[in-house]
C-alpha cells in the first residue's frame, strides 16, 4: 500500500472538487489494498477510513457499506479492461492482431495481485454478496466478450478465420488463455508469475486457438 495513503489527514471544512476526488481515489486504492492483503471479511469501513485518515461519517456518505464499496472496487477494476480493451479496438487496423493484444493484456491483468484476489473474494464470499457476481457479469464480463467477438467478426468477415457463432469463439479463446494460469496463481503455486513464463504459454495457447479457427482453403 502507498506510504502516502496512510499519511493522508483530511480536516473538517467543505471540501474542493479536487480534494474530493483524491479522496475517492485514495478510498478505492485503500479499501483494495486492504481486501487483497486481509480479506474481505477481515476488512471493515472503519478500518478503511482509519489508514485514509478520514472520519467514518466521510467514509459512509460515499458508501452506506462494505458491499457498496467492494463493488466500487470490482467496478473499477473492470473498468480498467475494458478501457484498455476499447482502446485496442478502437486504434487497431488488423481484428486478430487486436484480439491477441487484448488476450495478453487480459492473462496479465487477471494474474495480478489485486484482480485475481477480487475474483477470489467473488467466489469465496459470493454467498454473502451475491448481487456482486451478477453485476460483473453484466457491466464487466459482457461486455469484454462483445469486444473481442467484434473484432473475430471482422476478422471472419474479412476471411481470416472460420467462426460463426463469435461469443463462442471468444469464451473458448478466453478459457484457453486464463483458465489453467489463474488456477495455477489461486493454487499457489505460481509457475506463470514470471513474465517470460507467461509470455510462452500465451504464445502456445495463442498458436493452438488460432490453428483451430484458421481458415482452410478448399474446407
Amino acid at each position: 500500500m502507498p506510504d502516502t495513503l496512510s499519511r493522508t489527514q483530511h480536516t473538517g471544512g467543505r471540501p474542493t472538487p479536487e480534494m474530493s476526488a483524491l479522496l475517492d481515489r485514495q478510498v478505492l486504492e485503500v479499501a483494495t489494498a486492504l481486501f487483497v492483503e486481509q480479506g474481505y471479511a477481515a476488512t471493515s469501513l472503519e478500518k478503511i477510513a482509519r489508514v485514509i485518515g478520514c472520519s467514518k461519517a466521510t467514509l459512509y456518505r460515499r458508501y452506506s457499506s462494505k458491499e457498496d464499496l467492494f463493488k466500487a472496487v470490482v467496478a473499477e477494476r473492470g473498468r480498467m479492461l475494458l478501457d484498455e480493451a476499447g482502446a485496442v479496438e478502437a486504434s487497431s487496423k488488423d481484428p486478430l492482431v487486436a484480439t491477441k493484444e487484448i488476450a495478453l493484456f487480459f492473462l496479465d491483468f487477471m494474474l495480478r495481485p489485486e484482480t485475481r484476489e477480487a475474483y477470489r473474494i467473488v467466489i469465496g464470499d459470493g454467498h454473502r454478496i451475491p448481487f456482486i457476481a451478477d453485476e460483473m457479469m453484466e457491466t464487466i464480463v459482457e461486455p469484454f466478450v462483445a469486444t473481442l467477438s467484434r473484432l473475430l467478426k471482422a476478422a471472419a468477415d474479412a476471411g481470416r478465420i472460420e467462426s460463426t457463432n463469435h461469443e463462442e469463439t471468444t469464451r473458448v479463446l478466453m478459457s484457453f488463455v486464463i483458465g489453467w494460469p489463474l488456477q495455477n496463481t489461486m493454487l499457489g503455486h505460481n509457475r506463470v508469475q514470471d513474465v517470460d513464463a507467461r509470455r510462452r504459454f500465451f504464445d502456445r495457447a495463442w498458436g493452438i486457438f488460432l490453428s483451430g479457427i484458421s481458415r482452410r482453403d478448399g474446407a
